[in-house]
């Protein structure tokens, strides 16, 4: 198996006219001003040149800048992650590699690189190792966005229709076709639906927050005259059941919760 090198850069002329292109075509990028835009992707490619000319702490400034002009793209979050983790910043670089992969979830690179990074801090986040089959699943699940799956399901659905209000003018010939046509839309509309409505709830209800602070606390209870649990360090990964004022209702990925300090988390 080839293995991707570690910290690989979203860096030639054809991914500069790519990120051009999501900044304009994402939902994201739309609600920003064409100035924000062209701001945004100048300080991306000065990012760029930074990063290769080792210079970490401009490059993530740079990175820094386009993001505060309101773009949300997988290869910039995934490039200001890469700079961070140069920094040894390593909270906020798992912090921004979460938030490209929630974007891009079947980018490799990204993938690679999380893992990684998550091997070097001190509470390691497991990972859950799929067979062969939910590992197909999963990336066919996770191949598209809830907009499109919307469109897929529409699509499927008028396509259902219309064929059906063609049986009713058709010979006993084209009716068969048509029933058969009929009978793999609606297959596929009962396999894509379960998995859009998964995705839907999956992003109404789940919320996961990283630990950006050196090493946190976290008590039994909204404050610190409660218990203290456990301290947990920079990179943990929680899942965010209830904010609190400025506390915060978290859950580890090995079920056990707490709460925690707002400010000490940063949310994907």
């Amino acid at each position: 198996m080839i293995t991707k090198p570690i910290l690989k850069m979203s860096y030639s002329i054809a991914m500069l006219l790519a990120v051009c292109f999501a900044f304009l075509s994402t939902p994201f990028a739309k609600a920003a001003s064409d100035e924000a835009l062209m701001r945004a992707n100048k300080s991306y490619q000065q990012a760029n040149a930074a990063y290769e000319a080792t210079d970490y702490n401009k490059a993530s400034e740079l990175y820094r800048q386009a993001i505060d002009e309101g773009i949300a793209d997988s290869r910039l979050y995934y490039n200001y992650a890469n700079s961070l983790f140069r920094l040894n910043q390593l909270g906020t670089s798992i912090l921004y590699f979460e938030k490209a992969r929630k974007l891009n979830p079947n980018d490799d690179d990204i993938i690679y690189n999380l893992r990684f990074v998550n091997a070097q801090i001190a509470d390691k986040n497991p990972v859950t190792e799929n067979n062969a089959l939910t590992k197909i699943l999963w990336y066919l699940h996770a191949s598209y966005s809830i907009n499109q799956g919307m469109w897929i399901c529409l699509g499927l659905v008028c396509g259902i229709f219309l064929s059906a209000m063609l049986t009713l003018f058709s010979g006993p010939g084209i009716k068969g076709f048509l029933y058969t046509f009929m009978s793999l839309l609606a297959l596929s509309l009962l396999t894509i639906g379960p998995s859009l409505v998964y995705k839907v709830n999956q992003q109404e209800s789940l919320q996961f927050g990283i630990v950006i602070k050196p090493a946190v606390e976290m008590f039994s209870g909204p404050g610190e005259n409660f218990q203290v649990l456990t301290k947990v360090h920079e990179g943990t990964k929680f899942e965010i059941v209830e904010t609190r004022g400025e506390w915060v209702s978290v859950k580890l990925l090995n079920g056990k919760g707490g709460y925690v300090r707002l400010t000490d988390l940063g949310k994907v």
